[in-house]
């Protein structure tokens, strides 16, 4: 029988394949472990011809493989240092694997492996997560006080980013409650030391787990500070924002999780914030007030954001335009872009629209009221330069 961590060797090496989506890494996890119920020892035995036999793999990722084997030395020792130095190696088929994990982020998004450092049962607890800007203000950040210190009370793990602002102060809080919190890191686990060091105690006693998706070995990069929020949203059944851009981690974060169909909740921001709350409540997300409560005025807001007295009226429409239907959602487009740019994915979450990207983005450019604005990703804004008769109350 394999020792832990040679098995998790393969593990670590197969979630890491580069140039893989998670998604096909999930997908050739399934076929090899569950559906041909082969170890992956017994998988790497194979030679090339057994895995083109069994699961058609083309030359490409059999040649992914063929470096995988050559890699597996190198990984041995990393995996052996995981394991001396008391970290968890997590895999998709354990035990310990956090089903919430799995149920938020599908075969898609499911990380195939987490490195944790404390205790793994917190990964089976009720969680909230609490996300927000590193520049978040003082508002935000008494949200964020609030928020963490409620969850104690209600015995729910806060998990949290470990960024300045909001995030610190989500953790920081959480603790001095007596509470228990995941820092879901945005680098490997290995290069985390000075972090083990400051909460060496909260983290012996069973108050704090460390959680990483990343290679290791990875250092702090902007890549995978944006792509943790995913994580943290993952990790969560409840999502509160306390702040947030129009674009960066958090927003991307937010956005990913009402793609999702996930609750968002949002604070309702002070009338002289300069934020993206707003906005975000527009596109879907739930707004609430300082103590995280629901305000149904707002959902108002969001119900009758297209129906209200200054919808657009589009005149002179030629007679080659579109149908009845489509002019309605033309008509909802022009309503929603006169208050901000947007992109294809936020258009299609604020207007509910059953298209796809490439239809919606395709429409937008051939659209004479709409212009581009070049960026990553586009967005899409009014175009000014129309004759503003064409439309009523403007």
């Amino acid at each position: 029988m394999m020792s832990d961590y040679a098995e998790n060797t393969y593990w670590i090496s197969i979630a890491h394949l580069p140039r893989w989506t998670i998604e096909r890494v999930n997908h050739m996890v399934i076929r090899v472990i569950h559906e041909s119920g082969l170890r992956w020892n017994e998988f790497f035995e194979l030679d090339k011809k057994g895995l083109r036999e069994i699961f058609a793999f083309s030359d490409k990722e059999l040649a992914d493989l063929e470096n995988v084997k050559k890699d597996l030395p190198r990984i041995a020792f990393i995996a052996e240092q995981l394991h001396n130095e008391g970290f968890q190696v997590i895999p998709l088929n354990s035990k310990d694997y956090p089903a919430v994990l799995k149920e938020n982020l599908k075969t898609k998004g499911t990380p195939p492996v987490i490195y944790t450092f404390g205790r793994t049962g917190l990964l089976q607890e009720d969680a909230l997560a609490i996300v927000g800007s590193r520049n978040a203000g003082d508002a935000a950040l008494s949200f964020t006080d609030f928020i963490s210190k409620k969850a104690v009370k209600d015995f729910k793990v806060v998990v949290s980013g470990f960024a300045k602002g909001v995030d610190k102060q989500a953790l920081d809080s959480t603790l001095e409650a007596h509470g228990k919190s995941i820092i879901v890191l945005p680098q490997g686990v290995l290069t985390f030391q000075s972090g083990f060091k400051k909460y060496y105690e909260p983290i012996v006693s069973g108050d704090v787990l460390v959680f990483s998706t990343f290679f290791p070995q990875a250092g702090w990069e902007v890549g995978l500070a944006m792509a943790r929020n995913t994580y943290i949203y993952g990790l969560a059944k409840e999502i509160y924002v306390a702040e947030t851009d129009s674009s960066g981690g958090t927003w991307q974060g937010a956005m990913d999780g009402l793609t999702r169909h996930r609750s968002v909740y949002v604070r309702v921001p002070d009338v002289n914030e300069k934020n993206a709350n707003l906005k975000l409540i527009d596109l879907g997300a739930i707004p609430v007030n300082a103590h995280g409560l629901p305000l149904e005025e707002m959902r108002v807001r969001q119900n009758t954001l297209f129906n209200d007295s200054e919808n657009l009226t589009i005149t002179n429409e030629p007679e080659a335009g579109y149908d009845t239907a489509e002019r309605d959602i033309e008509k909802d487009i022009l309503n929603l872009l006169q208050k901000d740019a947007y992109t294809t994915k936020e258009i299609l979450l604020a207007l509910r629209l059953n298209w796809d990207s490439r239809k919606l983005t395709n429409y937008l450019k051939k659209n004479p009221y709409v212009k581009t604005i070049a960026g990553k990703p586009n967005k899409f804004g009014l175009n000014k330069t129309i004759n503003l008769s064409l439309f009523n109350n403007f």
